[in-house]
């Protein structure tokens, strides 16, 4: 019995030592690791929370500003940069000193290991000692991977307390790097994008300033040269018309066609650069709207209300909104058969607003530039070209049989 209390006492003291080891072990364990590589990381709260702000980046700025300002300053680190790539060098994104060329020993080291490395360890050691003395600052190399491609180099100087990354934060520092190189690659795709579309815009208002410039150009050329010549030769017939005839065809029947032959030059001459635009916008869409009301099937109207000094635009916004009008007005008659088309032209106190109405048969489907475009119609693209060019907005509401309105609106 007293063998069996002490093998009893033996297990129970046993045990408490065994725990209080457990205990003792944790304890320097935890001491250990805080002095080696400073106060622990909430991980997965930090990945969480810049995983959403890096996703959300619409900029390159925005993902420079977390990745070396934001982040370090959670994570206690002194000093960080971001390099990306630009032809064969990573240079510094923001406001950086390092650069390295892309094939760099370290830098393909680091490319190759394709996780983050601290810069205290073996062979990676041993290259930043023998290269530059520029680079012993970081502490820690991280690369932006894309799949086998590198997107970027993350470099992160000492912590406080000249503490180190562990293990598990290295692997999360990694995860945060890929998930960046994916956001990077987004960004960049989006920005070359509005490169493409800024270009793009650029020469379509080249192109339409080029064809206004000849258009006034012809139309000069016409009223001052063919038109004065075809004015003196109607002079001349009227003067003979009493004298003689030829062949059959009257001096008067000669003045009547070159009579004719001018109204219609004059008619081109109008159309290629409206005289009344010089005055005052108004007048140069009511002169529009009759003579097209002339050759309407559909009956047009116009509606202007605004004060003439309201529509003191500059030239490039009155010859826009013209020649939107003019394009609306067009299709209306062509593609709406319609019984009739609104024109109304108001000025808010801090928008103009155009409106081109018809009750006729209404677009099917979508709305889009792009679809009409590929059908060979590029009037409602040329339209929207023109209000961007002078920073307005144009819109299109249709329903089948039930007609459409052309929208157009620009700040004042």
């Amino acid at each position: 019995m007293g063998e069996l209390n002490y093998l009893i006492i033996g297990l129970v003291v046993g045990w408490l030592v065994l725990g209080l080891g457990g205990v003792v072990f944790h304890q320097v364990r935890r001491w250990w690791r805080r002095r080696q590589y400073g106060a622990p990381i909430d991980r997965s709260l930090l990945l969480m929370e810049y995983g959403r702000k890096l996703t959300s980046a619409k900029d390159m700025d925005t993902m420079v500003q977390i990745l070396t300002e934001e982040l370090p300053r959670k994570l206690q680190v002194e000093r960080a940069e971001l390099l990306l790539p630009d032809s064969h060098q990573l240079v510094p994104a923001g406001s950086g000193e390092v650069s390295l060329p892309i094939n760099h020993s370290v830098v393909r080291l680091v490319a190759s290991a394709g996780d983050a490395q601290r810069g205290d360890r073996n062979r990676l050691k041993e290259l930043i000692r023998q290269g530059r003395t520029d680079l012993s600052w970081i502490k820690t190399w991280v690369p932006l991977m894309r799949g086998a491609g590198l997107r970027g180099m993350w470099l992160l100087g000492q912590r406080a307390e000249n503490s180190s990354f562990a293990p598990e934060d290295l692997r999360w520092l990694t995860a945060i790097a890929r998930e960046a190189a994916a956001v990077l690659e987004a960004i960049r795709f989006a920005e070359q994008e509005r490169f493409a579309a800024s270009e793009m815009r650029e020469l379509y208002r080249q192109m339409v300033k080029t064809r206004e410039l000849e258009r006034g150009r012809i139309s000069r050329e016409l009223h001052d040269g063919v038109l004065q010549d075809l004015s003196a030769v109607t002079r001349d017939l009227k003067a003979l018309e009493t004298q003689a005839s030829v062949q059959g065809a009257t001096f008067s029947d000669l003045a009547d066609l070159s009579g004719e032959t001018i109204r219609v030059l004059r008619a081109i001459c109008n159309d290629l650069r409206p005289p009344l635009l010089q005055q005052d916008l108004g007048s140069a869409l009511k002169t529009m709207v009759v003579e097209m009301d002339n050759r309407s099937p559909a009956p047009i109207h116009i509606e202007i209300t605004a004060q003439t000094e309201d529509l003191s635009l500059p030239d490039e916004a009155a010859l826009a909104i013209f020649r939107i009008t003019q394009e609306a007005v067009n299709n209306a008659i062509q593609h709406a058969d319609a019984s009739e088309i609104a024109v109304r032209l108001t000025v808010y106190p801090d928008r103009l607003r155009l409106t081109v109405t018809d009750d006729g048969r209404g677009i099917s489907g979508i709305v889009d530039s792009a679809r009409f475009v590929t059908q060979g119609h590029y009037g409602l693209a040329g339209m929207r070209e023109r209000a961007t060019m002078i920073g307005g907005k144009l819109d299109v509401q249709t329903a089948v049989d039930y007609g459409t309105v052309v929208i157009f609106e620009l700040s004042r």
